[in-house]
């Protein structure tokens, strides 16, 4: 399943990109919208609600905690403004920027009980929903996340019916053993795609609703091959054209090994939700021809690496 990412709403991108890019997503099928308490300046959760309000039956709901939004500051909207604007002139190196920015304004709350039920209340109200399909734990470590008195005021919260199912997003995929242990005390685990990872496909008791995410950033920074590397990928000859770039065919190789879940993906030109639907639906080839892709995307990856140490070694 495909799900829409959404911690650029509010921040790079605006209420109106936001709105439409949800609006484009739903029409197209898309029915998973991944937020949480920090994204957006604190403001992506109320984008998200003024959506879902008259589809909230139709959709399945994620929202996480355990970082907190930064506090509003003067000049905050037109900070924000000139952010877009940058962005648009230049997406790398103003996507760094912003990631640096604003890892250094959020801050990090001492996880507690309290702390969970609390900021749930608060995502409950700028959702406009009385529910959450899923709540976890943000980018927090296995020991704060599996703490029992969490769990218990988690349960708690599910019993009321105030969440569907809780659990925790790990960021660091060095923590994975840790979480993907047998008989975890968590409903869902959202992780990081990672190259050659066992975790994609693991199977554990009882599983987990599993979500994957940065799929498409494994080619971040690499230069495009060219348009004939992609023709003479197998799938494209099964279905010309379905992968044109690098995140496309990381995408593919993703959603090939994926057992089960949902692979988030941050989208808001409908072009790209069309693309990315019809790669997480198209037909499975062998896993000798996937071996051979996956091959062949990740030479590319060591031929840019050893240029780019080559580099550094010369002193350029």
């Amino acid at each position: 399943m495909l799900g829409l990412g959404c911690s650029t709403f509010g921040g790079s991108k605006s209420k109106k990109t936001a709105l439409r890019a949800m609006e484009d997503a739903f029409a197209l099928g898309v029915n998973y919208f991944d937020v949480a308490r920090s994204y957006g300046y604190g403001q992506a959760e109320s984008i998200v609600g003024a959506f879902i309000r008259d589809k909230r039956d139709q959709v399945t709901l994620t929202s996480k905690f355990g970082i907190a939004p930064p506090k509003p500051f003067l000049f905050m909207p037109q900070v924000k403004g000139a952010v877009r604007f940058a962005k648009q002139l230049a997406p790398g190196i103003t996507q760094q920027l912003i990631q640096t920015y604003s890892s250094k304004r959020v801050t990090r709350p001492t996880i507690t009980p309290r702390l969970a039920i609390e900021t749930m209340e608060t995502s409950l109200r700028e959702l406009k929903t009385d529910y959450l399909d899923f709540y976890l734990l943000h980018d927090c470590p296995f020991e704060n996340a599996a703490q029992e008195d969490i769990a218990a005021a988690l349960n708690k919260a599910k019993d009321k019916g105030m969440v569907r199912a809780w659990g925790a997003a790990c960021e660091n995929p060095n923590d994975l053993p840790k979480f993907f242990k047998n008989n975890p005390p968590f409903d869902v685990l959202q992780f990081p795609y990672e190259i050659n990872s066992e975790w994609v496909g693991k199977q554990i008791t009882p599983p987990p609703t599993k979500v994957l995410f940065s799929v498409m950033s494994k080619s971040s920074g690499m230069e495009e091959p060219t348009v004939q590397f992609f023709n003479d990928l197998f799938i494209n000859q099964l279905v010309p054209d379905l992968i044109q770039n690098l995140p496309e065919a990381w995408l593919y190789i993703a959603a090939q090994e994926f057992d089960k879940g949902v692979i988030l993906c941050s989208m808001t030109q409908r072009t790209h939700i069309e693309r990315n639907l019809a790669i997480v639906n198209a037909p499975s080839i062998s896993q000798t021809a996937l071996t051979a892709m996956k091959k062949k995307l990740l030479s590319r990856t060591t031929a840019r690496t050893s240029v780019a140490n080559q580099w550094r070694v010369s002193g350029a």
